[in-house]
Protein backbone atom coordinates (compact mmCIF):
# COMPACT_ATOMS: atom_id res chain seq x y z
CA UNK A 1 0.00 0.00 0.00
CA UNK A 2 1.37 3.27 -0.96
CA UNK A 3 2.04 5.86 1.98
CA UNK A 4 1.70 9.29 1.25
CA UNK A 5 3.76 11.32 3.89
CA UNK A 6 1.25 14.72 4.99
CA UNK A 7 2.51 18.36 4.20
CA UNK A 8 3.02 21.04 6.44
CA UNK A 9 -0.89 22.17 6.15
CA UNK A 10 -1.98 19.03 6.90
CA UNK A 11 0.07 18.53 9.91
CA UNK A 12 -1.33 22.11 11.15
CA UNK A 13 -4.83 21.33 10.71
CA UNK A 14 -4.14 18.09 12.12
CA UNK A 15 -2.93 19.95 15.26
CA UNK A 16 -6.12 22.40 15.26
CA UNK A 17 -8.62 20.17 14.87
CA UNK A 18 -6.46 17.95 17.71
CA UNK A 19 -6.94 21.22 20.14
CA UNK A 20 -10.01 22.35 19.65
CA UNK A 21 -11.76 18.57 19.73
CA UNK A 22 -9.97 18.25 22.93
CA UNK A 23 -11.07 22.25 24.13
CA UNK A 24 -14.41 23.53 21.98
CA UNK A 25 -13.02 27.41 23.28
CA UNK A 26 -10.23 27.85 21.56
CA UNK A 27 -12.08 29.51 18.35
CA UNK A 28 -8.76 31.85 18.38
CA UNK A 29 -6.18 30.53 15.65
CA UNK A 30 -5.92 33.64 13.23
CA UNK A 31 -2.39 34.26 12.07
CA UNK A 32 -0.24 35.32 15.19
CA UNK A 33 -2.28 34.02 17.68
CA UNK A 34 -1.41 31.22 20.37
CA UNK A 35 -3.14 28.55 18.54
CA UNK A 36 -1.86 29.35 15.05
CA UNK A 37 1.85 29.79 16.50
CA UNK A 38 1.61 26.41 18.67
CA UNK A 39 -0.17 24.80 15.72
CA UNK A 40 2.85 26.32 12.91
CA UNK A 41 5.87 24.45 15.43
CA UNK A 42 4.50 21.44 15.64
CA UNK A 43 3.81 21.06 11.89
CA UNK A 44 6.94 22.06 11.01
CA UNK A 45 8.49 19.94 13.75
CA UNK A 46 6.30 16.75 12.78
CA UNK A 47 7.52 17.59 8.81
CA UNK A 48 11.05 17.21 9.99
CA UNK A 49 10.35 14.06 11.91
CA UNK A 50 8.63 13.02 8.40
CA UNK A 51 11.70 13.89 6.28
CA UNK A 52 14.13 11.59 8.80
CA UNK A 53 11.61 9.12 8.78
CA UNK A 54 11.19 8.94 4.77
CA UNK A 55 15.24 9.02 4.61
CA UNK A 56 15.70 6.59 7.08
CA UNK A 57 12.88 4.14 5.29
CA UNK A 58 14.91 4.57 1.90
CA UNK A 59 18.28 3.83 3.23
CA UNK A 60 16.88 0.22 3.71
CA UNK A 61 15.73 -0.84 -0.04
CA UNK A 62 18.84 -1.31 -2.73
CA UNK A 63 16.36 0.78 -5.09
CA UNK A 64 16.13 4.05 -2.92
CA UNK A 65 19.40 3.85 -0.93
CA UNK A 66 22.04 6.44 -2.55
CA UNK A 67 25.59 6.76 -1.88
CA UNK A 68 27.85 10.08 -1.39
CA UNK A 69 26.30 11.83 -4.97
CA UNK A 70 23.08 12.44 -3.17
CA UNK A 71 23.89 12.25 0.40
CA UNK A 72 27.13 14.14 0.04
CA UNK A 73 28.52 12.26 2.81
CA UNK A 74 27.35 8.52 3.36
CA UNK A 75 27.43 5.78 1.50
CA UNK A 76 24.30 4.12 2.94
CA UNK A 77 23.71 1.50 -0.49
CA UNK A 78 27.26 0.55 0.06
CA UNK A 79 26.65 -0.01 3.94
CA UNK A 80 23.17 -1.58 3.12
CA UNK A 81 24.88 -4.05 0.10
CA UNK A 82 27.68 -4.93 2.63
CA UNK A 83 25.34 -5.58 6.00
CA UNK A 84 23.12 -7.84 3.74
CA UNK A 85 25.68 -9.45 2.21
CA UNK A 86 29.65 -9.16 2.93
CA UNK A 87 32.62 -7.45 1.82
CA UNK A 88 32.63 -8.67 -1.41
CA UNK A 89 29.37 -6.39 -2.44
CA UNK A 90 31.54 -3.43 -1.35
CA UNK A 91 30.65 -0.31 -4.03
CA UNK A 92 33.37 -1.04 -6.85
CA UNK A 93 36.64 1.11 -6.93
CA UNK A 94 37.87 3.23 -10.18
CA UNK A 95 39.40 0.46 -12.22
CA UNK A 96 42.31 0.52 -14.61
CA UNK A 97 42.26 0.19 -18.45
CA UNK A 98 44.00 -2.38 -19.82
CA UNK A 99 44.74 -3.75 -23.34
CA UNK A 100 47.76 -5.56 -25.30
CA UNK A 101 50.89 -3.53 -27.03
CA UNK A 102 53.01 -4.86 -30.08
CA UNK A 103 57.12 -4.30 -29.45
CA UNK A 104 58.31 -4.08 -33.04
CA UNK A 105 61.83 -3.81 -34.30
CA UNK A 106 63.28 -3.66 -37.94
CA UNK A 107 66.24 -5.79 -37.47
CA UNK A 108 67.28 -8.72 -34.72
CA UNK A 109 70.33 -7.03 -34.68
CA UNK A 110 70.87 -6.28 -30.98
CA UNK A 111 69.82 -10.31 -30.44
CA UNK A 112 67.29 -10.90 -27.50
CA UNK A 113 66.15 -8.11 -25.34
CA UNK A 114 64.06 -8.44 -22.20
CA UNK A 115 61.48 -5.58 -21.73
CA UNK A 116 60.65 -6.25 -18.13
CA UNK A 117 57.90 -5.95 -16.11
CA UNK A 118 56.56 -2.26 -15.61
CA UNK A 119 58.02 -0.94 -19.08
CA UNK A 120 56.46 2.35 -19.35
CA UNK A 121 54.52 3.21 -22.62
CA UNK A 122 51.94 6.13 -23.29
CA UNK A 123 50.49 7.88 -25.75
CA UNK A 124 51.28 11.00 -27.61
CA UNK A 125 50.69 13.95 -25.25
CA UNK A 126 47.51 15.87 -26.12
CA UNK A 127 46.38 19.62 -26.27
CA UNK A 128 47.16 19.93 -22.24
CA UNK A 129 50.60 18.17 -22.59
CA UNK A 130 48.97 15.18 -20.93
CA UNK A 131 49.81 11.28 -21.82
CA UNK A 132 48.01 8.13 -20.86
CA UNK A 133 51.03 5.94 -19.28
CA UNK A 134 50.85 2.39 -19.07
CA UNK A 135 52.98 -0.04 -17.66
CA UNK A 136 53.71 -3.89 -19.33
CA UNK A 137 52.32 -6.23 -16.63
CA UNK A 138 55.02 -9.05 -16.59
CA UNK A 139 58.49 -9.07 -18.34
CA UNK A 140 59.13 -10.46 -22.17
CA UNK A 141 61.87 -10.98 -24.05
CA UNK A 142 61.66 -10.05 -27.76
CA UNK A 143 64.11 -12.04 -30.09
CA UNK A 144 62.57 -11.81 -32.70
CA UNK A 145 60.95 -8.67 -34.81
CA UNK A 146 58.06 -8.81 -32.81
CA UNK A 147 56.34 -9.34 -29.20
CA UNK A 148 53.01 -9.17 -27.66
CA UNK A 149 52.80 -7.27 -23.92
CA UNK A 150 50.26 -7.15 -21.67
CA UNK A 151 49.81 -3.76 -20.72
CA UNK A 152 47.84 -1.70 -17.89
CA UNK A 153 47.20 1.75 -17.74
CA UNK A 154 49.18 3.72 -14.05
CA UNK A 155 46.21 5.55 -13.16
CA UNK A 156 42.32 4.60 -12.65
CA UNK A 157 39.26 5.82 -14.74
CA UNK A 158 38.06 6.21 -18.39
CA UNK A 159 41.08 8.33 -19.38
CA UNK A 160 42.63 5.37 -20.10
CA UNK A 161 40.60 4.07 -22.64
CA UNK A 162 42.17 4.89 -25.56
CA UNK A 163 41.64 4.17 -29.19
CA UNK A 164 43.61 1.78 -31.06
CA UNK A 165 47.52 3.38 -32.72
CA UNK A 166 47.62 5.27 -29.92
CA UNK A 167 50.19 4.37 -27.44
CA UNK A 168 52.87 4.89 -29.26
CA UNK A 169 55.60 6.03 -26.90
CA UNK A 170 58.53 4.28 -24.84
CA UNK A 171 59.09 5.97 -22.31
CA UNK A 172 60.97 4.04 -20.32
CA UNK A 173 64.89 3.21 -21.88
CA UNK A 174 64.68 -0.54 -23.77
CA UNK A 175 68.45 -1.83 -24.44
CA UNK A 176 67.49 -1.86 -28.07
CA UNK A 177 66.22 2.12 -29.07
CA UNK A 178 65.03 0.69 -32.21
CA UNK A 179 62.00 -0.99 -30.62
CA UNK A 180 58.89 1.10 -30.98
CA UNK A 181 55.08 0.19 -29.52
CA UNK A 182 51.49 0.66 -30.76
CA UNK A 183 48.33 -1.15 -30.09
CA UNK A 184 46.05 -3.14 -32.08
CA UNK A 185 43.20 -3.15 -29.68
CA UNK A 186 41.63 -0.62 -27.53
CA UNK A 187 42.98 0.15 -24.01
CA UNK A 188 39.30 -0.75 -22.38
CA UNK A 189 38.06 -1.31 -18.87
CA UNK A 190 38.74 1.93 -17.35
CA UNK A 191 36.28 3.17 -15.46
CA UNK A 192 35.71 5.72 -12.60
CA UNK A 193 34.20 4.45 -8.91
CA UNK A 194 30.73 3.18 -9.64
CA UNK A 195 27.55 5.83 -9.69
CA UNK A 196 24.42 4.52 -7.57
CA UNK A 197 22.95 3.23 -10.75
CA UNK A 198 25.77 1.30 -11.93
CA UNK A 199 26.25 0.01 -8.16
CA UNK A 200 22.56 -0.68 -7.95
CA UNK A 201 22.88 -3.35 -11.40
CA UNK A 202 26.06 -5.13 -9.91
CA UNK A 203 24.57 -5.39 -6.82
CA UNK A 204 22.06 -7.09 -8.46
CA UNK A 205 24.08 -9.32 -10.57
CA UNK A 206 26.51 -10.05 -7.74
CA UNK A 207 22.85 -11.19 -5.93
CA UNK A 208 22.32 -13.67 -9.24
CA UNK A 209 25.34 -15.03 -8.47
CA UNK A 210 24.13 -15.94 -5.14
CA UNK A 211 21.90 -18.47 -7.03
CA UNK A 212 25.55 -20.72 -7.28
CA UNK A 213 26.61 -22.04 -10.59
CA UNK A 214 23.86 -21.78 -12.99
CA UNK A 215 24.68 -20.50 -16.32
CA UNK A 216 22.66 -17.16 -15.33
CA UNK A 217 24.96 -16.73 -12.18
CA UNK A 218 28.24 -17.17 -14.02
CA UNK A 219 27.29 -14.89 -16.72
CA UNK A 220 26.04 -12.36 -13.94
CA UNK A 221 29.36 -13.13 -12.20
CA UNK A 222 31.71 -11.97 -15.43
CA UNK A 223 29.53 -9.13 -16.17
CA UNK A 224 30.84 -7.50 -12.31
CA UNK A 225 34.44 -7.43 -13.97
CA UNK A 226 35.97 -4.35 -15.16
CA UNK A 227 36.00 -4.73 -18.71
CA UNK A 228 33.62 -7.01 -19.77
CA UNK A 229 30.60 -6.00 -22.00
CA UNK A 230 28.71 -8.97 -22.19
CA UNK A 231 29.21 -12.58 -21.30
CA UNK A 232 27.50 -15.47 -22.27
CA UNK A 233 27.50 -19.20 -20.97
CA UNK A 234 26.75 -21.92 -22.74
CA UNK A 235 26.21 -25.61 -21.49
CA UNK A 236 26.59 -29.23 -23.46
CA UNK A 237 27.35 -32.73 -23.19
CA UNK A 238 30.36 -34.45 -23.87
CA UNK A 239 30.72 -38.42 -23.73
CA UNK A 240 33.62 -39.79 -21.69
CA UNK A 241 34.92 -43.01 -19.99
CA UNK A 242 36.97 -43.84 -17.16
CA UNK A 243 40.31 -43.74 -18.38
CA UNK A 244 43.17 -45.72 -16.22
CA UNK A 245 46.33 -43.10 -16.45
CA UNK A 246 48.60 -46.22 -15.45
CA UNK A 247 47.40 -48.15 -18.59
CA UNK A 248 46.75 -44.85 -20.60
CA UNK A 249 43.52 -46.37 -21.88
CA UNK A 250 40.03 -46.81 -20.72
CA UNK A 251 39.27 -48.66 -17.77
CA UNK A 252 37.68 -52.36 -18.82
CA UNK A 253 34.45 -52.92 -18.87
CA UNK A 254 34.29 -48.72 -18.42
CA UNK A 255 30.74 -47.96 -19.70
CA UNK A 256 30.64 -44.23 -21.15
CA UNK A 257 28.43 -41.77 -20.06
CA UNK A 258 27.62 -38.25 -20.60
CA UNK A 259 28.62 -35.18 -18.26
CA UNK A 260 27.46 -31.41 -19.03
CA UNK A 261 30.52 -28.71 -19.79
CA UNK A 262 30.23 -24.85 -19.52
CA UNK A 263 32.01 -22.66 -21.50
CA UNK A 264 31.73 -19.07 -21.08
CA UNK A 265 32.45 -16.51 -23.90
CA UNK A 266 33.35 -13.11 -22.97
CA UNK A 267 33.77 -9.78 -24.62
CA UNK A 268 35.18 -6.27 -24.17
CA UNK A 269 34.66 -3.33 -26.13
CA UNK A 270 36.62 -4.89 -28.96
CA UNK A 271 34.47 -7.18 -29.44
CA UNK A 272 37.17 -10.03 -28.03
CA UNK A 273 39.20 -10.54 -24.73
CA UNK A 274 42.42 -10.43 -23.62
CA UNK A 275 44.49 -12.99 -21.95
CA UNK A 276 44.78 -10.16 -19.08
CA UNK A 277 40.57 -10.29 -18.59
CA UNK A 278 39.70 -13.98 -19.14
CA UNK A 279 42.39 -14.29 -15.81
CA UNK A 280 40.31 -11.75 -14.39
CA UNK A 281 36.89 -13.72 -15.04
CA UNK A 282 38.13 -16.76 -14.27
CA UNK A 283 39.19 -15.17 -10.64
CA UNK A 284 35.63 -14.01 -10.30
CA UNK A 285 33.56 -16.72 -11.06
CA UNK A 286 36.10 -19.29 -9.07
CA UNK A 287 33.38 -19.16 -5.80
CA UNK A 288 30.59 -19.33 -7.93
CA UNK A 289 31.30 -22.53 -9.61
CA UNK A 290 30.14 -25.95 -8.42
CA UNK A 291 33.22 -28.03 -6.82
CA UNK A 292 34.78 -30.15 -9.19
CA UNK A 293 33.07 -28.77 -12.12
CA UNK A 294 35.27 -26.74 -14.86
CA UNK A 295 34.56 -24.02 -16.11
CA UNK A 296 36.47 -22.86 -19.55
CA UNK A 297 36.33 -18.94 -20.51
CA UNK A 298 36.75 -18.41 -24.25
CA UNK A 299 37.46 -14.78 -25.90
CA UNK A 300 34.23 -14.18 -28.53
CA UNK A 301 35.23 -13.49 -31.43
CA UNK A 302 34.29 -9.94 -32.83
CA UNK A 303 32.58 -9.10 -36.06
CA UNK A 304 32.52 -5.77 -37.21
CA UNK A 305 29.27 -4.27 -38.74
CA UNK A 306 28.80 -1.13 -40.97
CA UNK A 307 25.51 0.75 -40.00
CA UNK A 308 24.28 2.96 -42.95
CA UNK A 309 21.00 5.05 -41.90
CA UNK A 310 18.51 7.50 -42.48
CA UNK A 311 16.21 9.46 -40.90
CA UNK A 312 13.35 12.25 -40.91
CA UNK A 313 13.60 14.79 -38.80
CA UNK A 314 10.69 16.81 -37.02
CA UNK A 315 10.84 20.27 -37.32
CA UNK A 316 9.36 21.11 -33.62
CA UNK A 317 11.89 18.25 -32.49
CA UNK A 318 13.88 19.86 -29.44
CA UNK A 319 17.06 19.15 -31.22
CA UNK A 320 15.90 20.17 -34.68
CA UNK A 321 18.50 22.76 -35.75
CA UNK A 322 21.66 20.91 -34.28
CA UNK A 323 20.50 16.69 -35.96
CA UNK A 324 19.75 19.06 -39.33
CA UNK A 325 23.94 19.45 -39.45
CA UNK A 326 25.23 16.97 -36.84
CA UNK A 327 23.63 13.72 -37.20
CA UNK A 328 26.83 12.78 -34.52
CA UNK A 329 24.33 12.16 -31.49
CA UNK A 330 22.18 9.66 -33.15
CA UNK A 331 25.17 8.01 -34.38
CA UNK A 332 26.07 7.29 -30.97
CA UNK A 333 22.97 5.94 -30.13
CA UNK A 334 23.26 3.56 -33.28
CA UNK A 335 26.94 2.54 -32.15
CA UNK A 336 25.75 2.31 -28.39
CA UNK A 337 23.05 -0.31 -29.69
CA UNK A 338 25.28 -2.67 -31.45
CA UNK A 339 27.98 -2.85 -28.36
CA UNK A 340 24.93 -3.42 -26.35
CA UNK A 341 24.31 -6.52 -28.47
CA UNK A 342 25.05 -9.47 -26.33
CA UNK A 343 27.28 -12.21 -27.68
CA UNK A 344 25.56 -14.23 -29.95
CA UNK A 345 22.77 -11.85 -31.15
CA UNK A 346 22.81 -10.65 -35.02
CA UNK A 347 21.48 -7.68 -36.31
CA UNK A 348 17.99 -7.07 -36.87
CA UNK A 349 17.01 -4.06 -38.90
CA UNK A 350 13.53 -4.08 -37.39
CA UNK A 351 14.54 -4.50 -33.65
CA UNK A 352 17.60 -1.61 -34.65
CA UNK A 353 14.86 1.00 -36.11
CA UNK A 354 12.79 0.24 -32.99
CA UNK A 355 15.65 1.04 -30.69
CA UNK A 356 16.54 4.17 -32.12
CA UNK A 357 13.27 5.31 -32.46
CA UNK A 358 12.56 4.43 -28.74
CA UNK A 359 15.26 7.16 -27.76
CA UNK A 360 14.93 10.07 -30.47
CA UNK A 361 11.12 9.02 -32.05
CA UNK A 362 8.00 9.80 -30.12
CA UNK A 363 8.16 7.77 -27.29
CA UNK A 364 11.84 9.51 -27.08
CA UNK A 365 12.85 13.07 -27.72
CA UNK A 366 10.40 13.28 -30.12
CA UNK A 367 13.18 14.29 -33.00
CA UNK A 368 12.98 11.68 -35.49
CA UNK A 369 9.52 10.86 -37.48
CA UNK A 370 11.28 7.92 -39.07
CA UNK A 371 14.29 5.86 -39.20
CA UNK A 372 15.49 3.78 -41.81
CA UNK A 373 18.43 1.04 -42.42
CA UNK A 374 19.80 1.68 -45.98
CA UNK A 375 22.70 -0.82 -45.30
CA UNK A 376 23.01 -3.55 -44.24
CA UNK A 377 20.26 -4.23 -46.95
CA UNK A 378 19.18 -7.45 -44.52
CA UNK A 379 19.38 -8.80 -40.92
CA UNK A 380 22.70 -10.26 -40.15
CA UNK A 381 23.45 -13.26 -38.34
CA UNK A 382 26.54 -14.60 -36.14
CA UNK A 383 27.01 -17.73 -34.56
CA UNK A 384 26.88 -18.46 -30.74
CA UNK A 385 30.61 -17.06 -30.05
CA UNK A 386 30.44 -14.26 -32.44
CA UNK A 387 29.96 -10.50 -31.03
CA UNK A 388 28.92 -7.54 -32.97
CA UNK A 389 31.00 -4.23 -32.76
CA UNK A 390 29.95 -1.08 -34.44
CA UNK A 391 32.60 -0.40 -37.93
CA UNK A 392 31.15 2.37 -39.82
CA UNK A 393 28.58 4.17 -38.54
CA UNK A 394 26.58 6.85 -40.25
CA UNK A 395 23.76 8.88 -41.19
CA UNK A 396 23.42 9.05 -45.20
Amino acid sequence: MATQLPSFSELYDIFLNAAQSAAPELTDNVEGSILDANAGATALVGEEVAKIVAQLFAKSFFRTAHGPEVTLADDDLETLAVDHFGERFARPEATKAATVVTFTRPTTGAGNILIPAGTIVKTQPNANGQSQRFETLSAVTISGLTINASVRAIVAGIEGNVDPSKIVVIESTLLDPTITVNNTLSAVGGAAEQSDSEYQQTIRNLIETLRGATLAAIEATAKTVAGVETATAVEREIVVREWSIANDAPVSGSIPFRIPEAILYIADANGTASSLLIADVLAAIEPVRAAGVEIQIKAAQAFSLNWLASYTLNPTGPNYASLVSDPTPVEQSMRDYIQNLPIGTGFDRGQARAAILATWGSAGTTDLTDFDTISPVGNVSVSAVTKIVPGTVEIS
